[in-house]
């Protein structure tokens, strides 16, 4: 089992929710950056994907952890 300490004290499920979060987060401030031309939208499409995959791994990870 994957304990809190080895995450400097948090669990994955905490990890999980976390990733989720930030998420959402992004998909609301690329949106601001791609409307002013900061940010492109393949580059913010992207950044999102790639912090969607993580949660979901976290989540995969944590369901695991939780049938153990």
């Amino acid at each position: 089992m994957l304990t809190a300490d080895k995450f400097g004290g948090y669990t994955v499920r905490d990890l999980q929710r976390c990733a989720e979060r930030e998420v959402n987060l992004r998909m609301k401030v690329y949106e601001n950056r791609v409307l002013t031309g900061r940010m492109s939208k393949q580059q913010a499409d992207a950044e999102i994907r790639k912090m969607d995959a993580i949660a979901k791994h976290l989540a995969e990870l944590a369901e695991k952890e939780r049938l153990l």
